[in-house]
């Protein structure tokens, strides 16, 4: 370099003194504005330091990012050495010089990219969300919403019915919550089942992307950044399974990055239910799940619990779950004596009250099919005759050497295959009984009854959505079975003939399609198949209907689909037509069988869906499909239910789903497993949602085994007077908050809401899509491309390389064995604006949080900041004689760590007289700017009305001229801007100072409230009399008690809390509202000249 000075320019680095840097200034590096936080200047030498250091020294400065599309990120910069960085006073800025006009329809996409960001804190009312997401939205999926809104920190139980739309619900919160910035951390806690469809859902409604936490994620977080990175800090939003959560390897690191309480965070648990307090006889207990999650959810500022069945009918229980809601208005232990103690957090609907208020053709109408099979000679019937005799001879009356006879049992109601493969590991343990000692199959059979208490208080997590394969569940149940077969009393002669009969005849009879079998494939090809019944080739042809067929067993659902392929060989490729989903299957197959069963029936071939319980909770599985057959009845109630809820559900298309289960009339273990439905079923329609307290005694009177006994349990169960106890106590503390009227109040109430937040934003389909298209001319392209022949869908022009991964989302769903190559080589989805009609459309529903919507959002709201498209003036031909002009400011106000507290467009608008010279603007007053505006909207041009997006409508003289002019005026006009933006600022600031006061008060009188109850419980002494009476052997009992006086503990400890509490959360709370920023920023100028001249 010689001599010459290599340091470069000082103008490319931070320009402006350092002393004009100080928290709340307002910065612009690396493209975007930034907030000041804090600045770090570096020590000064000392004054007798001889040789000072040559270079100049540099000063920290902490910023948070105010940008829309990165709002809320932090960054640490060196001032001296950030390029192009400078400290910004948009005041002075102004608009700069407008060379020429814009088009009147690309300001129009800039302005309302603009004003669908408005926000206030100060307002629940006013909502964003719902326009935010992909969505056929109810107005009674609102109302979660709008109690969110309206609670300090958002802790919120939806309990609504299967299939009414939980996680639409969860999502809409969620997504509103990030939006007001109050959420920067999400966790979702799910059944395994469910994960995949949990993160399709969030993205694909709302873009929210979610990372389920796996071996796999950590393994790749590793590989990306280091062994010793913490994976749940390496992006915002994770979904995690209930199985993994209670692992030690997981849970420790999670603590360890929420810290005690997590600010800004969100957890949403799935199936809440599920960490409930176990039921048990008398009193519930706590299981390892409700332990784990009673440490997690302290640590989240919001908490969304989701569950169509919170009541289990135990009070404690129904305390203990809503303490892990919100430990500020409840404490386990202490009873819901009031709906107003719900009323805040509690949602609940259910499907037959929306029925009644809305009519009948949002939801599908249920009808339940009883299929009669066999004959009174059918194997299946001598099979139980033989299983019954040999029950008799060899089965104990009580304890877990029952286990086996009963497994035998389920197994035959199943299938005869299932029968075949389980006789068989029985009489294998029977033969091998000899030389096991008692001491040592007590431990083998511990937890293999399914009746063992031991495994409902420990292993919840089952019911909670531990996903174990089918095939090794199949293993452990022949383990078991073959286990306790081996402690079995020595067989007489006649038990071991009947036993030896009972394997002939299933061997038998197991190559052979059972009735049940045969019913099914004739139903199949009457309603699945054109052309009838016949099994000759060529003679039938698939039609457009769907199936789903549910069994308990993987090994009768592999003889279901043997049999199926068999009977309809005579179809084109019948294997393509059948899928499975089972435990089995991987995350990316899961993922796939749904999609292709959702998919139009002329895209998909699939027609019959095989399922194991696995599928049995929240998957959607409606969009092209109204018909279900159980193939086996499930012991407990509730699962069944779960089954049905996967057609019976919010946008099911048909107007009635048929659930279809089989019957052998002459199998007396059927007829009485056919009374036991018919009355629950009864039971349901008189108690709705409480029937689910009924179905744990339900299923237990069952795990005895099927028998005349069994009927007469299950009458005293469901007798009013004898389910009247657990009932009531549901009745009292959870449904009574559940009214018709309530419900029409809340549906008004939230139908208003939208209508209110839809005016304000001034959001249509047409608008948006006027956006889109002019965002992607901005990209150099030529717009969105009419679909010829359907209205209001698109199909998007080619786009630059740069945009691949953002067309991603505008693709059909990607194959297991598809290389992304080919799956980028085929076509675009069409686009459409708007929500969809039926689940799984084939198209893109474009909305505002769509990830191709969000960067051409991005781009438009950074004009004058990063990007320069556009001179942010504009024209546009109105009615009228007088010439006007309209300008634009954007006023916000930021709370602690730049959060959005306020954010709207002020506007000032004036006669424009070209007589006069300084005085040519005259104001106008409020009515008649907002007259102006409101015409405005329709001035603006759109593609339908054929009008040029490129050039404005009115000569080239009066454009030049308007032109050279807009600088000076916007300069005159912005002193009104900047007037009007003080007054809104100072009546914002006074409406958030005031809901701070509000919610503040609001906390200490719940907070002395909760403090009242506990005390009351407190003076209550007396242990309930059914845990009084000590049994030392009775292990269940000394549970019991000891859940009791723990609980009595957690009270004592929480009223010292409470006082902690009462004197720190309400200032806490009233700080959460504080504006300590505000932001005026120049948007643009608009004029509108009159159609009478030139």
């Amino acid at each position: 370099m010689g001599d010459k000075d290599s340091t470069p320019p000082s103008a490319l680095f931070g320009t402006g003194p350092a002393s004009a840097l100080k928290p709340g200034a307002l910065v612009r590096a690396r493209h975007r504005q930034w907030l000041v936080l804090d600045v770090i200047s570096a020590p000064s030498p000392p004054a007798d330091d001889p040789a000072p250091l040559s270079q100049p020294s540099h000063t920290r400065v902490s910023v948070v990012c105010l940008d829309d599309d990165d709002s809320g990120r932090r960054a640490e910069l060196v001032w001296e050495r950030e390029l192009g960085a400078k400290v910004v006073e948009p005041h002075t800025e102004g608009l700069g010089g407008a060379a020429t006009l814009d088009p009147p329809r690309a300001f129009a996409a800039y302005y309302h990219a603009l004003l669908w960001a408005k926000v206030t804190a100060a307002d629940a009312t006013r909502l964003q969300s719902p326009f935010r997401a992909g969505i056929k939205l109810f107005n009674h999926q609102l109302t979660p919403l709008r109690k969110a809104l309206a609670l300090p920190r958002a802790n919120l139980f939806i309990a609504d019915d299967v299939g009414l739309g939980k996680t639409i619900e969860a999502g809409l919160v969620a997504s509103e919550l990030a939006l007001r910035q109050r959420v920067d951390f999400m966790l979702i806690v799910c059944p395994a089942s469910v994960a995949l469809q949990w993160k399709a859902e969030m993205q694909r409604r709302f873009g929210l992307t979610f990372e389920i936490y796996s071996r796999a994620f950590v393994a790749r977080r590793r590989r990306e950044r280091g062994f010793s990175v913490l994976p749940f800090s390496t992006s915002a939003r994770f979904i995690l399974t209930y199985p993994l959560l209670r692992r030690p390897e997981v849970k420790e690191p999670l603590f360890q990055f929420l810290g005690k309480r997590r600010k800004k965070s969100l957890l949403i648990l799935d199936e809440a239910h599920a960490v409930a307090p176990a039921t048990s006889l008398r009193y519930a207990v706590d299981s390892k799940i409700t332990k784990t999650a009673r440490e997690l959810a302290p640590k989240f500022e919001n908490r969304l619990f989701l569950s169509a069945t919170p009541h289990n009918g135990h009070s404690n229980s129904f305390s203990a779950l809503l303490e892990l809601l919100d430990n500020q208005r409840f404490t386990r232990g202490v009873p819901i004596t009031s709906d107003k103690e719900l009323e805040p957090v509690m949602v609940r609907r259910l499907k037959s009250d929306l029925r009644s208020l809305d009519g009948a053709g949002t939801f599908p109408e249920r009808r339940v099919v009883r299929v009669s099979v066999g004959t009174e000679e059918c194997v299946e019937v001598r099979l139980s005759e033989l299983l019954a005799e040999y029950t008799a001879l060899a089965a104990p009356k009580k304890g877990r050497g029952r286990f086996p006879f009963i497994s035998l049992q389920k197994r035959l109601l199943s299938s005869v295959e299932a029968f075949a493969r389980t006789v068989e590991k029985h009489a294998q343990g029977v033969a091998e009984r000899a030389g096991v000692a008692a001491d040592e199959e007590d431990d083998d059979l511990e937890g293999a009854a399914d009746g063992d208490a031991d495994r409902d208080a420990d292993d919840a997590g089952e019911d909670a959505g531990e996903e174990v394969s089918d095939d090794v569940l199949l293993e452990r149940l022949d383990e078991a079975t073959e286990l306790a077969s081996r402690r079995s009393g020595a067989l007489d002669g006649r038990a071991r003939e009947v036993l030896e009969e009972l394997r002939a005849v299933a061997r038998r009879a197991r190559t052979q399609p059972c009735h049940k079998t045969l019913s099914l494939i004739r139903w199949v090809q009457e309603n699945l198949c054109v052309g009838g019944t016949s099994t000759k080739a060529g003679r039938l042809s698939w039609g457009t209907r769907r199936v789903i067929v549910f069994t308990e067993y993987v090994d009768t659902l592999r003889m279901l689909r043997e049999a199926l392929l068999g009977a309809l060989e005579g179809l084109p490729r019948p294997e393509d037509h059948i899928l499975e989903l089972t435990g089995s299957l991987g995350e990316d197959q899961r993922e796939e069988v749904q999609r292709a069963f959702n998919a139009p029936p002329s895209e998909e071939p699939v027609r019959i869906l095989l399922c194991t319980d696995a599928a049995r909770e929240g998957l959607n599985l409606q969009a092209h499909c109204a018909d279900l057959f159980h193939f086996d009845l499930p012991w407990n109630p509730g699962r069944m239910e779960q089954r049905n809820g996967r057609i019976d559900r919010t946008l099911q298309p048909a107007p009635e789903v048929r659930c279809h289960y089989f019957v052998y009339p002459d199998r007396k273990e059927d007829l009485v497993l056919a009374r036991v439905m018919d009355k629950v079923v009864t039971i349901r329609s008189e108690l709705g949602s409480l029937s689910s307290v009924l179905d744990d005694a339900v299923e237990r009177a069952l795990e005895a085994g099927i028998s005349g006994e069994t009927e007469r349990l299950v009458d005293k169960l469901t007798k009013v007077g004898e389910r009247a106890a657990r009932a009531e106590v549901a009745q009292r503390e959870l449904e009574q908050t559940r009214t018709l009227a309530k419900l029409k109040r809340e549906t008004d109430a939230s139908a208003r809401a939208l209508e209110r937040s839809r005016e304000g934003l001034r959001l249509t389909a047409e608008a948006l899509a006027e956006l889109v298209d002019q965002g992607l001319r901005l990209a150099g392209t030529s717009g969105l491309i009419p679909v010829s022949g359907v209205q209001g869908a698109y199909t998007l022009p080619p786009l630059p390389a740069s945009w691949t991964e953002t067309l991603d989302s505008v693709r059909v769903g990607r194959r297991r064995d598809e290389s992304l190559w080919d799956w980028r080589r085929k076509p675009l989805l069409p686009v459409v604006f708007e929500p969809p009609v039926l689940y799984g459309d084939a198209s893109a529903h474009l909305h505002l949080a769509h990830p191709l919507v969000l960067r051409i959002l991005s781009r438009f709201r950074a004009q004058g900041h990063s990007a320069h498209d556009l001179g942010r003036v504009t024209v546009v031909r109105a009615k009228g004689a007088m010439p006007r002009a309209v300008c634009f400011g954007r006023l916000s106000l930021f709370g602690e760590g730049a959060r959005i507290l306020h954010d709207e467009l002020v506007s000032v608008a004036a006669d424009w007289l070209e007589s006069k010279e300084e005085g040519h603007l005259e104001r106008y007053d409020e009515e008649k700017e907002q007259r102006l505006l409101d015409e405005l909207e329709g001035l603006w041009g759109s593609r339908s009305d054929g009008q040029n997006s490129t050039r404005n409508d009115v000569p080239p003289a009066v454009a030049q001229k308007l032109a050279a002019s807009a600088q000076g005026d916007f300069a005159r006009m912005w002193v009104d801007v900047a007037a009007e933006a003080e007054d809104l600022a100072k009546k914002a600031e006074q409406a958030l100072a005031l809901r701070g006061k509000e919610e503040s008060i609001a906390l200490v009188r719940i907070l002395d409230e909760q403090r009242e109850a506990i005390q009351r419980r407190l003076d209550d002494t007396q242990m309930p009399l059914l845990l009084s009476e000590p049994d030392e052997t009775d292990a269940t009992a000394k549970r019991e008690r000891g859940q009791w006086n723990d609980e009595r503990r957690a009270m004592r400890e929480r009223l010292v809390a409470l006082e902690a509490e009462r004197r720190t959360e309400p200032p806490q709370i009233e700080a959460s509202y504080q504006v300590l920023r505000r932001r005026l920023v120049p948007v643009g100028l608009v004029y509108l000249w009159p159609e009478t001249r030139g």
